[in-house]
Formats: C-alpha cells, sequence, structure tokens
C-alpha cells in the first residue's frame, strides 16, 4: 500500500542516517477512503492524500525553517497496524528502504516536486 507523510529537509536528513522514522499515522487510500471518493481512480486518491501529506509538511517547515517535503513509502499489508478512514498506524517504524519518493513542496499547496530516493543526497544541503 501506497502511504505519505509531511516532514521537513531537517528530519528527512535524521530519516536517511538513522535508516528508519517512526510517524504515528501516514495518510493512505483506506478501502473507507475509497469509497468516500467514488469518482476518483487511484491517482488521483493518492494525490489527494499527497497534498494532506504537504499541508503538514508546510506546519512542520514553519517550526524547523527547513524545504517542507512529502514522503512516499510502499508498506506491506502485514506491516500496517489499524486502517483509519484515510490513513494507517503502522506495526513499526518506516524504514528509509520503503520509500518510494520524495516530493518538495513549493510555494502552492499542489506545486509538488517529485524526487527519487537515491537523488535526495544530491540536493538536501540545498533544502536545510
Amino acid at each position: 500500500m501506497r502511504l505519505y507523510f509531511g516532514s521537513t529537509a531537517l528530519e528527512l536528513e535524521s530519516f536517511i542516517e538513522e535508516g528508519s522514522l517512526q510517524i504515528p499515522e501516514l495518510y493512505a487510500a483506506t478501502p473507507k477512503f475509497a469509497q468516500s471518493h467514488p469518482e476518483s481512480d487511484e491517482e488521483e486518491l493518492e494525490f489527494t492524500l499527497s497534498l494532506l501529506a504537504a499541508e503538514d509538511a508546510l506546519e512542520f517547515s514553519q517550526e524547523d525553517n527547513s524545504q517542507a517535503v512529502v514522503i512516499a513509502c510502499e508498506i506491506e499489508d502485514g506491516d500496517i497496524a489499524t486502517l483509519e478512514d484515510l490513513s494507517v498506524t503502522l506495526t513499526g517504524d518506516v524504514k528509509w528502504s520503503q520509500v518510494e519518493a520524495i516530493f518538495t513542496v513549493g510555494q502552492e499547496l499542489d506545486d509538488l516536486t517529485w524526487y527519487a530516493p537515491q537523488e535526495v543526497s544530491n540536493h538536501l544541503a540545498s533544502w536545510i
């Protein structure tokens, strides 16, 4: 299942160094969320969730003055502890190896720029 959460470049740096990060709740296209948006396909649902995570990221970035980022990861069903309306909790930490993409959040909420995980080290210093 593809999950999204908001973060900052400073937290991202720590995530990379530690290899894991504890996130209490991650946005996900849960069955309940999908049922409440029958007109949306999977891509549209995931975009909506990434925007929710971007809102969180912008709030977090005000606290530490680093780039707001959205982290997308792929989690196995067995790692999901609970399913909520539009989020999940996990049985453990998110692992860096589960990260599929990083999005920087621009001035406009829907201005997301995609980066592959292996590209992050080339940009991280400028984001902090």
